[in-house]
């Protein structure tokens, strides 16, 4: 199979899945924003935050390892599997403290069971999810996220709506989707859990996937603080209910973020595969100019009907949100470039320690703006230092990685990019209808300035013929 065709199946299999459970989570908002006020999806949001990044924690971000290592052409699963169990059952002991720690908090006290059931299922989802990916099963995998999306929303419409459990529902909602996901995968996957654990433990082969999967825990730990200290931030200085619309503002670039989020997992088979080919940088800098026109155009697209796509989206007492979005759309367009530099190169050379010094170099000045700028302008500050650690991310691993591979990430294609998605990010607070207007003008051009390039990926991919 053709290098594009390959690449380009993946991302439509990983797509089925991951856009499939977005959407369907982008579509439980306005249910979550009518059942629930805006302090109480703030705390919800809070507390569910945390448990995504307490997940990976408990279960030693092994998941990392169990692809990679997977992905290995001479990999024995059985044996990475079972290394696997060994450092889940160490995580569900350990991750026990989670339940008297979230006593000692006001935000979380008396949800301390919740959040540890929730932390644990959501690690162990995808550690298997994770695990489907690394035997090259991306249907399956999609298949088992959209399962577990479905859940989740059935769950919760059941919770939330007909027994009205309020904030105990959604995450009674969660565990029990993950926990049936984790199921799924183990049947599907052809797991038998008894060899697995009569099997035991390799020794070398527990180390290196262990110094390769811990070192992302700190590395998840400063994403962490990127994606979501903020949050906490807002919730201490200035309240839930902001909080609450902060959060809302986030799902529209979500939407920005589950494409790139497709992407990368496509592309993870790709560089991997491509990593001993001649014309490896020819390739791969080919993908990323395309990649760069592709978020530029569908973030503008986004900026364009996002004031109104919010008045029909959300409730009135949530429209505000739009305000932080465009600022938060302009930094998700930063990290699509930032993870296509980390697949491409720390991913692929199992490079975990070059995640980790790119996470501290965004980490640190978020939590520094955070802490100036939320006190004098609100919620604002916040979107305005997370864009800014995303985009001191991206230009880091850019200088981290210019001698081993240099991308060719400032030709003029990507700098026309660029700036046509921060003039478009100004653009948006312009009044109505001049700054519709303007931002349609932006992206006419970005298909005019781009045709000849559009004309040849369509025309070659109706043609059903590899670009190489």
């Amino acid at each position: 199979m053709g290098r594009i065709k390959y690449l380009i199946k993946n991302t439509f299999l990983f797509a089925l899945g991951s856009f499939g459970s977005r959407l369907v989570v982008f579509l439980l908002v306005p249910l979550y924003t009518s059942v629930l006020l805006p302090e109480e999806y703030g705390v919800v949001d809070l507390l569910f935050t945390i448990c995504t990044i307490l997940g990976p924690i408990i279960t030693l971000n092994i998941s990392e390892g169990v692809m990679r290592f997977c992905l290995d052409k001479d990999s024995n699963k059985d044996i990475i599997l079972s290394n696997t169990f060994f450092i889940i059952l160490v995580g569900v002991a350990i991750g026990a403290l989670t339940i008297p720690i979230s006593g000692l908090f006001e935000v979380s006290k008396g949800y301390g069971l919740l959040i540890y059931f929730c932390s644990l299922f959501i690690g162990c989802a995808q550690v298997f999810l994770y695990y489907l990916r690394g035997i090259e099963k991306p249907l399956l995998y999609s298949v088992g996220c959209i399962i577990q999306t479905l859940l989740i929303a059935l769950f919760n419409i059941v919770f939330l709506v007909a027994f009205k459990w309020g904030v105990v529902g959604y995450f009674r909602a969660y565990i029990c989707a993950n926990a049936i996901t984790s199921l799924f995968c183990l049947v599907v996957g052809k797991v038998n859990i008894f060899n697995l654990i009569k099997r035991g433990v390799d020794k070398s082969l527990f180390k290196l996937m262990l110094k390769y999967s811990v070192a992302f825990i700190p590395n998840t730990f400063m994403w962490w603080i990127m994606n979501a200290s903020d949050r906490v931030m807002v919730t201490a200085m200035i309240g839930s209910a902001a909080n609450g619309l902060y959060s809302v503002s986030y799902k529209i670039p979500g939407l920005v973020s589950v494409c790139n989020t497709i992407f990368n997992q496509a592309w993870s088979y790709s560089a991997i595969k491509e990593s001993d080919s001649e014309d490896r940088l020819q390739f791969t800098n080919k993908i990323f100019s395309w990649l760069v026109m592709f978020a530029a155009v569908t973030s503008i697209s986004i900026l364009l009907v996002l004031k109104p796509v919010m008045r029909i989206y959300v409730s009135a007492a949530y429209y505000d949100a739009w305000k932080y979005s465009p600022i938060l759309l302009l930094g998700n367009f930063f990290l699509i470039l930032g993870s296509f530099v980390g697949t491409t190169t720390y991913t692929v050379d199992k490079n975990s320690f070059g995640m980790l010094k790119s996470g501290i170099f965004g980490a640190i000045p978020n939590i520094i703006l955070n802490t100036i700028m939320i006190p004098i302008i609100g919620i604002a500050g916040a979107a305005i230092a997370t864009c800014i650690s995303y985009f001191i991310v991206t230009a880091f691993r850019i200088w981290d990685t210019h001698h081993s591979f240099p991308l060719k990430w400032a030709s003029k294609d990507n700098i026309v990019c660029v700036v046509a998605m921060i003039l478009a990010t100004l653009v948006c607070y312009v009044s109505e209808p001049l700054s519709e207007l303007t931002t349609g003008c932006i992206l006419l051009f970005l298909f005019v300035y781009y045709r000849k390039m559009i004309r040849i990926i369509v025309g070659r991919f109706l043609r059903r013929k590899d670009i190489y």
